[in-house]
């Protein structure tokens, strides 16, 4: 039996995990698709029957027609065949080694997903990604990004807020920039006072997932335009640096009051700007740590009462605009959110350059979560 499983997808995933499987006091085995035996007839079963295919394939075809590739009847079919075969490889192992928990990356690819459906529903379920935070790295039991376990109740974070010391919170914050795809992007001058709207990737799951009212970047310009005409406040946009998605028809289309500012830092943009408002970017996040107020367009996790404000129609953002700076912000709940997410939340330590401290401590979360949960089934 083994008492955690790591299921890896890529090299640097496999690494970290052997990394934190070295330091674990419990049982623990990392493996590939590489690794997966053959089935065999016993190996399907009502857990592969149950397995939700349609949405997987349906998941998958979405990207593939964002990328504009073909997802047609055939693919399909294709598809489900393939799944269905890994599915059978999965749970011959399953039967063998008896996993009581599952360690992926992230989550949301369908290999992810057809593993942690094979496992019971209480087995314990352990999603890493990057971190929140500069130099943190992201450990959670229920999911990442929308699906964390972060609180999202600002009632918590003011009863939070009586227990902590809330002044190192407000120290000075300096951002990793992200280095774009595309090189020699020039700065351009900006305007006394703008809003900042960040562009995301199409392709990323918090575009394709968590964003019921803009499906795309063109949608979120489109939204950028018409509140630019109502408001009259330039709209300063900037691209995602790893997005392969080109937008020259929206270049022409902008002017004095809309236009895309590429060159700019990222800070910069955030700092100069009235607020920023975004879909669920990590722009947002950062903009909460620069203590700049934000909107946010989409499902994200720091969608808090008093940490940022939400609209979910452009009527709605438009009102919004038209009251600022009148927003129900809170400058405590906000310090609050932070240390939480600082000091009871992410796990210290970039998961790319990991040493002793840092494996530690995600041992020693993994191991708690999985005491807990034995504890339970024993209670």
């Amino acid at each position: 039996m083994t008492d955690i499983l790591f299921f890896s997808l890529a090299k640097h995933q496999n690494r970290y995990f052997k990394d934190i499987s070295n330091v674990l006091a419990v049982s623990s085995q990392v493996i590939t698709l590489q690794d997966l035996p053959l089935p065999s007839l016993k190996s399907l079963d009502r857990a592969v029957l149950r397995l939700d295919f349609p949405k997987l394939i349906e998941e998958k075809c979405q990207e593939r027609q964002i990328k504009g590739k073909y997802h047609g009847v055939y693919y399909r079919l294709a598809l489900r065949l393939e799944m269905l075969w890994v599915a059978l490889r999965m749970q011959a192992w399953i039967k063998r080694k008896k996993p009581q928990a599952l360690a992926v990356w992230n989550g949301s690819n369908r290999y992810c997903q057809l593993f942690s459906g094979l496992l019971p529903q209480e087995a314990p379920r352990f999603y890493f990604e990057n971190g929140l935070l500069p130099n943190t790295t992201t450990l959670d039991t229920k999911g990442v990004n929308f699906h964390n376990s972060v609180p999202r109740d600002g009632r918590f974070y003011q009863d939070y807020a009586a227990t902590v010391d809330l002044a190192d919170q407000s120290q000075a914050v300096k951002l990793i920039p992200r280095k774009p795809r595309a090189s020699g992007q020039q700065e351009v001058a900006l305007p006394e006072r703008f809003f900042f709207i960040p562009f995301q990737d199409d392709r990323d799951s918090q575009v394709r997932y968590f964003s019921p009212y803009i499906r795309n970047m063109r949608e979120l310009f489109n939204w950028a335009r018409q509140l630019n005409q109502v408001c009259g406040i330039p709209i300063v946009l900037k691209e995602h640096p790893s997005s392969r998605e080109q937008y020259p028809d929206l270049h022409d289309a902008t002017h004095e009051g809309l236009f895309f500012a590429n060159g700019n830092s990222t800070q910069e943009l955030i700092e100069k700007s009235l607020a920023v408002l975004t879909i669920n970017s990590t722009v947002g996040l950062e903009a909460i740590l620069l203590g700049k107020p934000v909107v946010t367009l989409g499902q994200a996790f720091y969608t808090v009462e008093g940490v940022c404000e939400h609209a979910d129609s452009l009527e709605s953002l438009i009102e919004l605009v038209k009251r600022y700076p009148d927003w129900m912000l809170n400058s405590e709940v906000r310090l609050a959110f932070l240390h939480y997410l600082s000091n009871q939340y992410c796990v210290p330590g970039r998961w790319q350059d990991s040493g002793d401290t840092h494996l530690r401590e995600v041992a020693r979360r993994m191991e708690k979560a999985l005491l807990g949960h034995s504890g339970s089934e024993h209670d």
